[in-house]
């Protein structure tokens, strides 16, 4: 069972990193603002997006953007989480890993970093700029997903079902995907009960999820056992 439920969290935490966020259409600045760097390159993305009139032409007119000036930490931030979410992996890590080394890294890198290494699968690596994201803001609830995820993954379940309690007390929306991670988790450590009350919270907030229904009728289906 045990497993089973960890190949469970892995498949959801990279529909995860490859889905397409839904925000508002405020456009990336270069003021730094920890709490709404995310959403703000979300929003880049899909005004970008809406704009062009197709993803792909999104992804152009990102680019083209960066590559007026490939020193703005903010435009290669845009850029890059519109290569994850296309799912060039390797050409965003290689865009972005530069400004991750910088002394004042700029709100949002560290995050976008670890959703790219854990799309690659390097989850050490995800784990680490996962802590520096949140060494740099505490509320980053983003950042501590992003640390469980690469924590079940290193089968290491209580220290990630840490990191998804922490994310799910900042989080910003509707909670209802760490809430699927962190049944995950419980159910992967063998706590089913708690697993199913976690997924029915999720449930209620959103029903038309078919992902958390089909995981709490497994769950369930194991708790039967």
């Amino acid at each position: 069972m045990r497993k089973f439920t960890r190949y469970m969290v892995l498949a959801i935490a990279i529909g995860q990193l490859s889905a397409c966020k839904t925000t508002g259409d405020t456009p990336v600045q270069t003021t730094k603002h920890p709490d709404n760097v995310t959403a703000r390159v979300g929003a880049a993305l899909e005004k970008a997006a809406s704009q062009s009139g197709s993803r792909t032409a999104g992804l152009i007119a990102l680019e083209k953007k960066y590559k007026r000036d490939s020193a703005d930490p903010a435009k290669a931030l845009a850029y890059a989480n519109g290569l994850r979410q296309a799912n060039y992996l390797n050409r965003a890590s290689l865009i972005l890993t530069p400004f991750a080394k910088s002394g004042d890294v700029y709100p949002g890198i560290n995050t976008e970093i670890s959703m790219i290494s854990l799309g690659l699968g390097n989850y050490d690596s995800a784990e680490i700029y996962a802590q520096n994201a949140i060494l740099q803001n505490p509320e980053d609830h983003n950042a501590y997903q992003n640390l469980g995820i690469a924590l079940d993954a290193k089968e290491m379940h209580p220290e990630a079902e840490r990191a998804f309690r922490k994310g799910l007390e900042h989080w910003k929306g509707n909670p209802t995907t760490i809430m699927n991670n962190l049944a995950l988790n419980l159910a992967t450590q063998g706590f089913i009960d708690e697993a199913i009350e976690v997924l029915e919270r999720a449930q209620a907030l959103s029903p038309d999820r078919i992902e958390i229904e089909r995981n709490l009728r497994i769950i369930r289906t194991l708790n039967e056992r």
